[in-house]
């Protein structure tokens, strides 16, 4: 892992203000994630998760702080997948994916069968046909976050991309998207409710408290067992000691 730094958040703070009501989402975040790195970020609802993928995506001013992302990963792309990705209804699942390539101008049979072999690592194959009404919730998210590493990026954002697959199929998906973001050296920030998945997914885990958000704990798992397979890891000594960490961290959150 490289030591440089893709993004660097320092002392955000971030204040809504919502028809004349002022909300504090995030007070005085700091993290650094470095190139190549996955880092997965927890708390409970409504603490300014996504808030904090705003702000680094430079959708969200801060009232205070900076956010630094190197303008080199900038340039190799930046891709986005929402918790509810829209796809195109009158596009088949194939044709979403590739929506990006068609975009730039760059659309040629050389992408559409890369795409097509991502589509069937994601568990798709034999989908690619369908229209976007004729797949489930899951097999939707599964296009949207095809589209999205078709276009190769740098950095990668993830705001609880999984919540709509089932949990056998969440388990598969996760194993293979970690695969592919390691392969490919992007740097992903991923927001997620669900522990397990951090705790898999994550080179690093930033727990954030209740609202307005701050930084709880930050945990670097290094799992001995499973570490690629989402199922396995679970047989790692490590992995029910996070787990449990992690949720008493969550569980503060009421009390403060």
């Amino acid at each position: 892992m490289a030591d440089a730094h893709d993004i660097v958040v320092s002392d955000l703070t971030v204040i809504y203000d919502t028809r004349g009501r002022v909300v504090q989402a995030l007070d005085h975040v700091s993290l650094c994630v470095a190139r190549g790195q996955m880092c997965c970020v927890v708390g409970p609802s409504g603490c300014g998760k996504s808030t904090l993928l705003r702000a680094i995506l430079g959708l969200v001013s801060p009232a205070s702080g900076t956010v630094y992302v190197d303008p080199g990963r900038v340039r190799d792309g930046m891709a986005f997948v929402q918790q509810d990705c829209p796809l195109l209804p009158w596009r088949t699942a194939l044709q979403n994916a590739c929506l990006g390539a068609e975009i730039r101008g760059d659309l040629n049979t050389v992408i559409v069968d890369r795409v097509k072999r991502q589509l069937a690592d994601l568990g798709l194959s034999g989908f690619e046909g369908n229209l976007a009404a004729e797949l489930s919730g899951g097999m939707r998210q599964r296009v949207a976050i095809a589209r999205a590493l078709e276009s190769r990026p740098g950095l990668l954002f993830c705001d609880e991309p999984f919540s709509a697959v089932d949990f056998v199929g969440r388990l598969a998906l996760s194993s293979q998207f970690k695969y592919m973001c390691r392969v490919r050296g992007i740097t992903t920030v991923f927001v997620t409710h669900n522990i397990e998945e951090a705790i898999f997914l994550g080179d690093i885990i930033v727990v954030l408290t209740g609202r307005p958000g701050r930084v709880k704990r930050v945990y670097r798992p290094q799992l001995s067992v499973g570490s690629e397979d989402a199922v396995k890891c679970r047989e790692a000594p490590e992995f029910s000691e996070l787990f449990q960490s992690i949720w008493r961290d969550l569980g503060d959150n009421n009390n403060e």
